[in-house]
């Protein structure tokens, strides 16, 4: 079964799962829905474009450099009133200017106050991953490359604001969801020698489950549930480059 291998390695990254407007969450690893995402991006899909071709890919990923956890806070303009999460003396740009009569526009305190949203976006710093996805479809296999290797938009991890490092496309194996984190050497920028890793499962023991199932299109945000094995791997060294073996 070939697997198309992504290098997923920046200064900053982040794979949201179910948070949204203030708390801007991220996990450790990038999810299945994530990296469909991706590769829909660089075949060029459109927001609600039919996703089935893309779901039933097997996915896998290794924290090859784990990286850490860092919390940005950012602000945004748009009257929100929970008092919790806004800043009732923001300056915002004046609107509803009107002239005096010696023709001077004037702006009050009103036309300029603002209820600012104080934003928490989480995101992972210095973290190298190795995703994976397989198919039993070689055609599909070797469309999905040719799209990472010459991608029909810019790609990014998780924000626009966060381009990859080197490139994504990191070759294709032969070796299935399995066996793959094991037998493909680590990165060059590994900071561990028996990295984690995660492997789409069915349900059973020894599995979690994470709502990164993908969607029937990335216009609905409703991301099913999705079981993973996780487990401790043992791969070779870094290889010279040139991608995988």
């Amino acid at each position: 079964m070939p697997t198309v291998l992504l290098r997923l390695s920046a200064p900053m990254q982040s794979w949201g799962t179910t948070s949204q407007w203030e708390e801007r969450a991220t996990t450790v690893r990038p999810t299945k829905s994530a990296v469909i995402g991706i590769v829909a991006n660089a075949l060029g899909y459109q927001l609600q474009d039919d996703l089935s071709a893309l779901a039933p890919l097997v996915f896998a990923v290794r924290a090859d450099r784990p990286g850490r956890t860092a919390v940005d806070h950012q602000t945004a303009g748009g009257g929100h009133t929970a008092p919790a999460t806004r800043l009732p003396s923001a300056y915002g740009a004046p609107r509803g200017l009107e002239p005096d009569p010696a023709g001077t526009l004037q702006a009050s305190e009103g036309a300029t106050a603002r209820l600012t949203v104080l934003v928490r976006k989480q995101y992972v710093a210095d973290a190298a991953f190795l995703a994976g996805l397989s198919t039993p479809d070689k055609d599909l296999a070797d469309e999905i490359a040719e799209a990472l290797t010459r991608p029909a938009r810019p790609l990014y991890l998780g924000r626009r604001s966060f381009p990859p490092a080197h490139p994504i496309y990191h070759g294709t194996t032969p070796h299935p969801p399995e066996t793959w984190p094991d037998r493909i050497p680590l990165l060059p920028e590994a900071s561990e020698s028996s990295p984690w890793a995660w492997t789409e499962s069915p349900p059973g023991p020894g599995t979690i489950a994470s709502p990164e199932q993908v969607p029937t299109t990335f216009a609905d945000r409703d991301h099913p549930l999705m079981h993973l094995h996780r487990r401790r791997t043992e791969p070779a060294a870094p290889q010279p480059p040139g991608g995988a073996a």
